[in-house]
């Protein structure tokens, strides 16, 4: 193992992020490159706080390289977001392990699962199952286990779901990292704090939410928890009631035939049926609870909501078209000057850079500008827009 690669949201950064990069540096990484989704999650919600705070805050618990993963991989389904993160990862040309945190740290069951989930077999077997009525979820467990039994409970965790579509991603690429799947430590997904120092990044948002800032302070390392008060302090976090009115405003007054072209509407009525939710809820948390069904699953619903509010569709480029660097330690620089010659996209060190490349760069450069612009309405305290194209990389 020499340069390790991380694919993350840090939505907080927490203790259970710090112990992956330390394990990862007791194996003997030389580097460690993250590369982190933007000001909106794979939840289908803004980030607690804003790419540029993350970005900091794991340079300076141990990152050397953060780059961005572009907006419509880092809203996307879990293949999807985990095709572009390993998409850039593999692009850089210099990752030789890939790292990841799974309920099941066995990696011969995750690639198993993964061939499993390949197979033209499975795929028909699935379509059948889904024809019965249910959702993606339950149908592909169903089938899982009737292939392979005990993969359903694998595929009830959302880390093993990543790991299996991280190894998927990379098998369609032809990539062949060195593994380092780790345990996740601590509390589960969505659970509580646990009593062993760690705690889920959905249990810390909600202390955060909830001006809890005790309970974020023992679960977080000190310098990130600077950088989360400084934000703090200015009104600079997720804040529900400004994303809700920020949603329901573009959803109402957007043109509603462009729904229908998210990856997540599916061609299903869904498209017509948010269009005319948009109009009857008062909150986003009303929106999701009216679009919900036995069919459509909670992360489909808000999702799609986020792609019809940001602009995303289906005829964006189908791969992200060039690497920009959020920030970078001084061993992080010394891996860009590797990646220099090595890497199969271009690399940008800001928005203004990656726009100018080509027009499905500036596409995505344009995405990327509105998210944030929208990203600032949903803030405690509302920003200008701008930010994002201004902003130059972090040098830790």
């Amino acid at each position: 193992m020499k340069n390790a690669g991380i694919i993350a949201e840090y939505n907080p950064f927490h203790k259970g992020h710090l112990w992956q990069i330390d394990e990862l540096r007791r194996r003997g990484a030389e580097t460690i490159t993250i590369l982190m989704g933007g000001d909106f999650s794979q939840r289908g919600r803004p980030a607690a706080f804003s790419k540029f705070t993350r970005a900091e805050a794991a340079l300076r618990c141990g990152a050397d390289l953060v780059i961005e993963l572009p907006l419509p991989w880092a809203a996307a389904s879990a293949p999807d977001f985990a095709f572009g993160g390993i998409y850039l990862l593999h692009s850089l040309g210099c990752i030789d392990t890939l790292s990841f945190g799974a309920e099941q740290a066995d990696p011969e069951w995750l690639y198993d699962l993964a061939a499993l989930l390949a197979r033209p077999d499975f795929d028909e077997a699935l379509k059948a199952e889904l024809a019965l009525g249910g959702s993606y979820p339950a149908a592909r467990a169903t089938v899982a286990e009737r292939f392979l039994p005990g993969s359903a409970a694998l595929l009830a965790t959302p880390n093993n779901i990543l790991g299996i579509a991280y190894l998927r991603a990379a098998a369609v690429l032809g990539w062949s990292p060195e593994l380092a799947c780790l345990p996740r430590q601590g509390a589960a997904h969505d659970a509580p704090a646990a009593a062993n120092g760690f705690a889920s990044a959905s249990a810390l948002r909600k202390a955060l939410f909830a001006d809890d800032l005790a309970t974020l302070r023992s679960y977080v390392p000190s310098t990130a928890f600077e950088l989360y008060c400084a934000d703090l302090a200015t009104g600079a976090v997720y804040n529900e009631d400004a994303f809700s009115r920020s949603l329901l405003t573009v959803l109402r007054t957007a043109d509603s035939a462009q729904f229908a072209h998210c990856p997540s509407a599916g061609g299903e009525g869904l498209a017509h049926l948010l269009a005319s939710s948009a109009h009857k809820a008062a909150t986003a948390e009303e929106l999701y609870t009216q679009l919900k069904s036995k069919r459509y699953t909670h992360a489909r619903v808000r999702r799609l909501a986020l792609e019809a509010y940001l602009g995303i569709d289906d005829t964006l480029p189908a791969t992200p078209p060039f690497l920009r660097v959020l920030g970078a330690s001084e061993a992080g620089i010394g891996l860009l000057r590797q990646a220099k010659t090595a890497a199969t996209l271009p690399i940008a060190f800001s928005l203004a850079d990656a726009g100018r490349l080509s027009p499905e760069a500036e596409r995505i450069a344009a995405l990327t500008a509105r998210g944030d612009a929208l990203y600032g309405l949903c803030l405690a305290q509302p920003r200008a827009s701008g930010n994002d194209y201004s902003r130059k990389f972090l040098r830790v």
